[in-house]
């Protein structure tokens, strides 16, 4: 399918910064069918997210085209190719366009991103002095900011991390090898929210890397260093659900995860959270197998394949075309119609019988976000009391985390008496950014800047937050609406962040039975609050930096270097996810079953 967008641009200036351009879009449909119309939707009047602006094909060669007029003070629009049957792009990156005075010529193709040929990536080189640059200003800041670098590393084995990620940028100058490279780097600090974060990184990254079709052509489940299809988006009908992966492209599975886990973050040795964000669930908008087996394996058009199906016994090889991740997502959507894509389907309540609840929470991240998660939340609380339900299993498996409020709210519903909760200050290692920081630093507010007198020094060159900015204690007494049965909280290696927190404090106050895998996160603290997004000044490379550390528990020489452990421990079982069983639900199930006896 050959799809062209070209852009005409037409500069005028006008009264203050506000200015005037002219915009062609071009989409060509051919190989598309089953729609009647096809337009584009923006966030620069006079396109709009609610209603196509219309595309014509005036002389029936299967190109959609309209010349559109702006009025804008913004850099470059957003936008999307819509039919009147299929929205692009869903769960990715809206296209981006920068307004400019020349021509510009940009081939895309309907439902693809554009990604650079190899012959384009080899003009992205960098000279030693840039590389140099790069590595002092990302010592620098990561140094002055981030409040935890010295816990699993001192100095003197950062300092030769830092000059070993330096030798590997100056041994292959170019982009691709600098996010490599600053990705391993990343991991080294032990910190699961430090990393090369892709939903950060800028346009030129995401075509150099994310965006290539050499991705895998099916999603895939994870029992320790063994991966399983899940659903097929190949042209191989032969792959189904269960299939055991037993190498790809003549490397075994183990050593394939083995070695991208040197790319993974985690907190402290959490080695099973950095496993589980290798999972490949296929809807996720960026995914980290999908970006970091290419750049330890090579980039790759087909991928070969050695399966074994347990339920015959029989071993065989098979060879699949790999895909761009919209192509895959695409794909998936249309074999699949139970597939969860958005945020608010992530969020399930169900009544399984006269005594027993599930309520699932795929996600806390809440961010510009419009769902009503605490009118979902008091209908679901509303409904236990209603029904006299005596048994609620809360479901947070694969929720990574998000807004602490989310957290507040559940606890303090599930309390059976009133408890007062230890909440360690959170402390950060500096009071101001200097000056020479700044251009390489930002974040959503200005706090993070200058804390001034919102914090005090502390121990060991810290400062917290004063009390009056974060209390030392707080004290919760059971809600009217709360609920009065049983409480059972799913978990697994995902749960690293707020839905670490939540485990900790329901183990700690024993406000429910945790059931299923240790969590992500660590016992010996995290990191979190605020963050800055640190970009490079030559590569552009953006590496997320928290400010804020915490203790939940007293970090001392016999705190678990782990996650939470589950009261009831439970382990993937091989038979049950191949046939499509909830393990984990089905022992809590029984749980429940035995104390009803």
């Amino acid at each position: 399918m050959k799809i062209i967008t070209s852009f005409l641009f037409c500069l005028l200036l006008v009264s203050g910064t506000t200015q005037s351009y002219t915009l062609t879009f071009q989409v060509d449909m051919s190989g598309h069918t089953g729609f009647q119309a096809v337009g584009v939707r923006g966030n620069i009047a006079p396109l709009s997210w609610d209603k196509d602006y219309p595309l014509s094909d005036s002389n029936g060669d299967g190109i959609y085209e309209a010349t559109i007029d702006f009025k804008t003070n913004k850099k470059y629009v957003q936008y999307k190719f819509q039919t009147d049957t299929q929205s692009e792009l869903e769960g990715s990156d809206n296209r981006i366009s920068w307004f400019s005075s020349t021509t510009q010529a940009s081939p895309q193709r309907f439902n693809e991103f554009d990604y650079y040929s190899p012959e384009k990536l080899a003009t992205f080189t960098y000279t030693p002095a840039q590389i140099e640059e790069d590595v002092a200003v990302l010592r620098k800041t990561l140094q002055y900011i981030h409040p935890n670098l010295y816990k699993y590393r001192d100095s003197l084995q950062l300092e030769k991390d830092f000059q070993t990620l330096q030798a590997q940028m100056l041994a292959a100058p170019d982009l691709v090898n600098a996010y490599k490279a600053i990705s391993q780097f990343a991991t080294l600090i032990k910190c699961s929210h430090t990393f090369t974060n892709p939903w950060n990184q800028v346009t030129q990254i995401k075509k150099a890397i994310f965006y290539q079709p050499d991705k895998l052509p099916f999603s895939f489940q994870r029992i320790g260093k063994r991966l399983f299809i899940d659903k097929n988006a190949s042209l191989d009908t032969s792959l189904h659900k269960g299939l055991e992966i037993l190498s790809i492209n003549a490397i075994s599975t183990e050593e394939v995860l083995t070695r991208l886990t040197n790319y993974i973050t985690s907190d402290g040795d959490n080695y099973e959270k950095r496993l589980q964000r290798l999972s490949l669930s296929g809807l996720e908008k960026f995914e980290l197998f999908d970006i970091f087996y290419p750049l330890e394996f090579g980039s790759s058009s087909v991928f070969q394949l050695t399966l074994k199906d347990h339920t015959t016994g029989s071993i065989f090889e098979t060879q699949v075309d790999a895909l761009s991740k919209t192509a895959r997502t695409a794909i998936l959507q249309e074999r699949y119609d139970n597939l969860s894509t958005s945020f608010e389907e992530g969020w399930q309540f169900k009544i399984l019988n006269e005594q027993t609840a599930y309520l699932k929470m795929q996600s806390f991240a809440i961010y510009n976000n419009t769902f009503d998660w605490k009118g979902f939340l008091t209908n679901v609380f509303e409904t236990l009391t209603d029904k006299k339900i005596q048994h609620l299993i809360i479901d947070i498996r694969d929720n990574e985390g998000g807004n602490d409020d989310i957290v507040q709210y559940l606890l303090e519903r599930i309390l059976q008496q009133a408890i007062t909760m230890e909440t360690p200050a959170p402390y950060t290692v500096y009071r101001q950014i200097p000056e020479d920081l700044r251009p390489h630093i930002s974040t959503w507010e200005k706090r993070p800047y200058d804390w001034g007198n919102k914090i005090e020094a502390s121990d060991k060159g810290r400062f917290v937050l004063k009390k009056q900015y974060a209390k030392r204690q707080v004290k919760y007494t059971p809600k009217s609406n709360g609920f009065k049965g049983k409480s059972y909280l799913l978990t697994n290696a995902e749960n690293s962040s707020a839905t670490h927190i939540m485990a900790t404090y329901v183990k700690k106050y024993q406000l429910a039975t945790i059931v299923g895998q240790e969590t992500g996160g660590n016992q010996k603290g995290l990191n979190g609050s605020f963050y800055f997004f640190h970009k490079l000044p030559n590569t552009r490379v953006e590496i997320d930096i928290p400010i804020f550390g915490i203790n939940i528990l007293p970090d001392t020489p016999d705190t678990p270097n782990s996650g939470i452990v589950p009261d009831v421990l439970v382990e993937k079982n091989l038979s049950d996810l191949i046939y499509g069983i909830d393990t984990e639900m089905n022992v809590v199930l029984d749980l429940i079953k035995s104390y009803q006896k």
